[in-house]
């Protein structure tokens, strides 16, 4: 039997190249219509999809469209989500701001406000562990900071509470607690966990594909998903004008600087770098590494958008020689092929005002 109409449904995983989508409490394995891969739409995990070809007794389909979304995220590649909660462990691994600032900035730059879950907190030696993290991220720069273990389950109640009725992303690097925080919040989940290795003081990955989770069972509106770990977040996709203005660190002094384009680096009349109180130095460091990445970017974009718009192909003839011809790219052929026109039709006109001419001159001599 096949649905007559077409579902609507939401992304749940996607795994060894198919996508499980729920529609109507049913989740359906799905394969990708062929039109959507030709348009370079990548349906991501919180998508909204459209299926066709319903078998309901084998839920299997095929997605027809993905439906407009309100944001996405493309690390973890995400859609539709209401939050993004960065899961980073005091000890083993060692806590690293300057890669807590890499996840950070990146969730800005996607739109969304960042929560901070700081999990083993349990490991921490003295209480100024906690307090540099909150006097930094909570009390400096206003984000919403909790500090967890997973010994101490009292201290989940209010990431608990914040998750209900939303869909929340769990990110972070590998080791840092994520899937044992959703084993505590959910028994039932039984995610795997993974060991730190004391090699290289980092996690093994265990989380091995994005999946949207149902986090409680008699609130099925509340999502989370279990994403993989990242070790390296370049900014190799922005340009630096963008990657200052999300940079929360600047805002009160940014509109005091003299340049509007100003990156805060050694520019003159710089606001920022003339209150050096304004900004950790740490924090200052890793705007200064993910600048670097970004202007690289910027002078590859512009290198690329300067290459010459054409090439060469030779054509081999028989018994004579090989030429050379000039193969222009595809959008110049027309603008090309329009200019020769143009040069062919000002050579003949030019040809037929002396062939008049030439005509007038014999006929006075004549005369």
């Amino acid at each position: 039997m096949t649905a007559e109409h077409p579902l609507t449904g939401r992304l749940r995983k996607y795994h060894s190249n198919f996508y499980y989508v729920e529609a109507e409490g049913v989740l359906y394995e799905c394969a990708l219509r062929g039109i959507i891969k030709k348009e370079g739409t990548e349906p991501l995990v919180g998508d909204f999809v459209e299926l066709d070809s319903v078998h309901l007794p084998s839920k299997t389909a095929r997605i027809n469209r993905v439906l407009a979304r309100k944001n996405a995220i493309t690390r973890p590649k995400l859609a539709n989500v209401d939050q993004v909660i960065v899961v980073y462990s005091l000890k083993e691994p060692e806590f690293d701001p300057h890669q807590m600032d890499r996840y950070l900035t990146h969730i800005e730059l996607a739109g969304l406000t960042p929560i901070l879950c700081i999990s083993k907190a349990d490991l921490a030696q003295t209480e100024t562990d906690l307090a540099n993290i909150q006097t930094l991220y909570a009390d400096g720069l206003g984000y919403q900071v909790f500090f967890t273990s997973v010994k101490k389950p009292e201290s989940l109640d209010a990431l608990r509470a914040l998750t209900k009725h939303k869909i929340s992303v769990l990110a972070g690097p590998s080791g840092s607690g994520k899937s044992s925080l959703l084993n505590t919040l959910n028994q039932h989940l039984r995610l795997r966990v993974g060991e730190v290795s004391e090699k290289i003081s980092r996690g093994q990955h265990t989380t091995r594909h994005v999946e949207l989770l149902t986090l409680f069972e008699e609130e099925p509106d509340t999502l989370i998903a279990d994403t993989p770990g990242f070790s390296n977040l370049k900014f190799n996709y922005v340009l630096p004008d963008r990657l200052q203005e999300v940079f929360r660190d600047f805002a009160e002094l940014r509109p005091h600087c003299s340049f509007s384009d100003c990156l805060h680096v050694d520019e003159e009349g710089c606001a920022v770098r003339a209150d050096e109180a304004v900004i950790n130095g740490t924090r200052y460091q890793s705007y200064l590494n993910m600048l670097a990445e970004s202007r690289l970017y910027k002078e590859a974009a512009s290198v690329s958008s300067q290459k010459e718009e054409f090439g060469y192909k030779q054509l081999d003839r028989k018994g004579k020689d090989a030429l050379r011809i000039l193969r222009l790219k595809e959008k110049n052929r027309d603008a090309s092929r329009r200019t020769v026109r143009q040069q062919v039709s000002l050579l003949e006109q030019h040809d037929q005002a002396e062939e008049s001419l030439e005509e007038e001159v014999q006929e006075s001599e004549t005369d």
